[in-house]
């Protein structure tokens, strides 16, 4: 697929589901590396108010997202494909600060996919 394609596709499925104030207010870059070829790596450019995608390998990104292709990872920040279940079968690593993988995975997922806690004492 075309790059500009893609980045258009993917900001198409995200720009809506996008929840603002879910990031920290500093700029984060999150790398994603893809396993299959001749897939090329892109890179999300976001905060808690807006987001960015971008061809290429950003020269110091955040994090860095290593997955399968780029249906996968677009799957996983939809919600579609399930984060914890990727990670534990291998489709998907993180490496940088793993708690900003989670965030980005939250960032784009609809209010009712999320679960909620409530810690009793």
């Amino acid at each position: 697929m075309d790059t500009n394609l893609l980045i258009n596709t993917w900001h198409t499925a995200l720009k809506h589901r996008f929840r603002s104030g879910f990031l920290p207010t500093e700029e984060t870059i999150f790398q994603f590396q893809f396993d299959a070829q001749p897939e090329a790596p892109l890179y999300l450019t976001a905060n808690h108010q807006a987001f960015n995608l971008s061809p290429g390998t950003h020269r110091a990104p955040t994090l860095t997202l290593f997955v399968r292709d780029q249906a996968t990872m677009l799957g996983l920040l939809t919600g579609k494909e399930d984060g914890m279940a990727a990670f534990m079968a291998g489709i998907y690593r993180a490496d940088g600060n793993i708690i900003l993988s989670q965030l980005l995975l939250y960032t784009f997922q609809q209010p009712a996919l999320l679960q909620t806690q409530q810690v009793i004492d």
